[in-house]
């Protein structure tokens, strides 16, 4: 989304259809979990995964993972997975959440040695890959995962910020804040919002729930009637925005 639109400085709280109320969002999933001192003290992180894929083969890849995709979140926490409908083509978009990098790569060494999900799955699965990206985010402070109670499409908005989080952080909190407050009447509700750690630098991403596409353009028209005052317009270097469809196997849908 180019138009950041304008921030009012007020703690709103959530409300909305959804009954007020944000939800940590955890999966049952039966994955092997790595404990510890520095891994229980560090806020969890988020890998954000963007695989395009070859059009021809789009639906033979999304059938393959709709069958065999079991395989891979046995080992570790899918918070969504999404395709793109619009600000990108062709394109699978994923959320991991890990504890910490460790327990990344120890998750990493397991699918190495998984012969199932390497046979079954990530054979037959290379060949419709185009291009792969990930980067590696955290929360912003303050925030947590909010589970969507109800199904809807997704909006993944990028933005490019100047200077530290530190400067830019509380900044987009109140705009994140103000825009829910905003577009309430609509039913739209900010699923996570980060910073980016590694990978793009000075990234924030934030994921929205919308309960329909048009819900996209009523969070655009929100943000663009907030209040005179504080804008993100100096600290916004460029953005984007996608809207995404949930997959078969997202846990949010």
């Amino acid at each position: 989304m180019s138009v950041i639109g304008n921030i009012r400085w007020t703690m709103i709280r959530h409300t909305g259809s959804r009954g007020g109320i944000n939800r940590r969002f955890t999966t049952g999933a039966p994955f092997k979990q790595v404990h510890g001192a520095a891994s229980e003290a560090r806020s969890p992180v988020y890998e954000l995964r963007t695989y395009t894929i070859y059009a021809d083969k789009m639906r033979e890849y999304l059938d393959l993972t709709a069958k065999e995709f079991h395989l891979r979140t046995s080992h570790s926490k899918l918070t969504g997975f999404w395709t793109s409908e619009i600000g990108g083509l062709n394109q699978a978009v994923h959320i991991w959440e890990y504890g910490s990098l460790s327990e990344r790569a120890d998750v990493r060494a397991r699918l190495a040695a998984d012969s199932e999900w390497l046979g079954r799955y990530v054979s037959r699965m290379a060949p419709s890959l185009q291009c792969q990206d990930n980067a590696l985010l955290t929360l912003l402070p303050g925030r947590q995962i909010n589970l969507p109670m109800n199904k809807g499409v997704y909006e993944l908005q990028t933005l490019y910020l100047r200077g530290a989080s530190a400067v830019w952080s509380k900044a987009l909190l109140s705009w994140v804040q103000a825009c829910e407050a905003a577009s309430k009447a609509e039913g739209s509700m900010a699923v996570g919002v980060w910073g980016s750690v590694l990978g793009a630098r000075e990234m924030a991403v934030i994921l929205w729930q919308h309960p329909g596409p048009d819900g996209c353009l009523a969070l655009a028209d929100a943000a663009a009637t907030l209040s005179e005052g504080e804008t993100l317009a100096s600290l916004v270097t460029s953005s984007h925005s996608k809207l995404l469809l949930p997959h078969a196997v997202s846990p949010m849908q």
